[in-house]
């Protein structure tokens, strides 16, 4: 019993060398001739509809929309100012072509991205108005039932072959040190517990 710590700490060790194993695998190779940019994932790669590129004046709104495949879907939108500086703004308003509201919001981050159930199969437009002092260039992003998009379902996206092996080993390594942590407590443990066994008999 007196070895239990050493080899829960061996196997915590082991943990972290695979851990190490994945991250490594799939980290970019820093050479002169490689490009990193696709590797963690953009805005629009989680997306399966993006708009053009839209340049909308200060003080002014551009109308985008989108049509739903079939009623009460899960819609998920985004918007993302390409060339954001700290004083955008933007207010987006949600509507139907029946007048119906589904919210405003205001933001001021270069990107951000909500959801709603969409009530039925219908347009909806999205009315992304500039209340910055600049001018900015927009983009709008659609997916209908996210989870089945495909940044999360096709195994070539950068999602998929980047992102989910790094939170595995991300997870693996917690683990692993979290063992080790319990292998050396146990060693410890037993230590402290022979050296009174043996003062016992001296």
């Amino acid at each position: 019993m007196k070895k239990r710590g050493p080899i829960i700490a061996i196997a915590g060790a082991v943990m972290i060398v695979i851990a190490a194993s994945v991250a490594y695998s799939v980290m970019p190779k820093m050479s002169s001739d490689t490009q990193g940019g696709d590797f963690f994932p953009s805005p629009e790669s989680l997306f399966d509809n993006i708009s053009d590129k839209v340049e909308i004046a200060a003080g002014s709104t551009y109308t985008f929309s989108h049509t739903t495949s079939t009623a009460k879907v899960t819609l998920m939108w985004g918007v993302h100012i390409v060339d954001y500086s700290p004083d955008d703004s933007v207010v987006v308003s949600i509507s139907n072509i029946f007048g119906d509201k589904f919210g405003s919001f205001t933001e001021n981050d270069p990107i951000f991205i909500k959801s709603f159930e969409a009530p039925k199969a219908d347009s909806y437009n999205f009315s992304v108005e500039n209340k910055g002092k600049n001018p900015i260039t927009v983009i709008m992003l659609f997916t209908e039932n996210p989870e089945k998009s495909k940044a999360l379902t096709d195994p070539n996206s950068p999602f998929v072959k980047n992102i989910v092996p790094l939170a595995e080993a991300g997870f693996l390594l917690i683990i692993g040190i979290v063992v080790i942590i319990s292998g050396a407590i146990l060693s410890i443990i037993d230590w402290r517990k022979g050296k009174n066994q043996s003062s016992r008999y001296i």
